[in-house]
């Protein structure tokens, strides 16, 4: 038999329909694990629901936080910085946050670095009798913006595509002595 890269389209379809004929099908038993392999579509649910059950969702793992990271040096360069890096990874991706004071409240800054993708950002306050959640859409860098955030503990949401990513909960607030 030739190599299959030395078959002509009209050859190699001719090869391909007599394999169909020629080689028995899987068991039975096979074929239904395969197919069990993915969930059935929600009929009730309608065209949103189906797709909403398609998104694919990606825990975060926090990979650099700078106020953990011990003190190396001593006198003014020991002191941490009133402005917090948050490092996570995800997906193939990674999640850059800085939290800022100003002005009694925080300012929270992020920027996808991966994929090029749009999407949006989710972030809701974990504490009890809080604001419904605050949204903001990335730019073209990947890169979005919240101000005016109260300290306490959030939970960050990025849609992005057909994947949804949740970082694990972390404080807007002063540093730990």
């Amino acid at each position: 038999m030739p190599h299959l890269d030395d078959l002509s389209d009209d050859e190699l379809g001719r090869h391909l329909q007599r394999a169909l004929r020629e080689l028995p099908d899987a068991p039975p038993a096979l074929q239904r694990a395969a197919i069990g392999l993915w969930p059935p579509a929600p009929a009730a649910l309608g065209l949103i629901g189906a797709a909403q059950a398609l998104v694919q969702r990606i825990v975060g793992a926090l990979t650099f936080d700078s106020w953990a990271a011990p003190a190396l040096a001593s006198g003014m360069r020991s002191l941490r910085s009133p402005t917090r890096q948050l490092l996570f990874s995800a997906g193939g991706r990674d999640i850059d946050l800085r939290i800022t004071p100003a002005d009694g409240a925080y300012s929270l800054a992020g920027q996808v670095l991966g994929p090029d993708e749009t999407g949006r950002v989710e972030l809701a306050c974990l504490d009890a009798g809080s604001a419904s959640a605050r949204v903001a859409a990335l730019d073209e860098l990947g890169e979005f913006r919240l101000d005016g955030l109260a300290p306490g503990p959030y939970s960050l949401t990025l849609h992005l595509g057909g994947e949804e990513v949740l970082l694990p909960p972390f404080d807007l607030g002063e540093p730990l002595r």
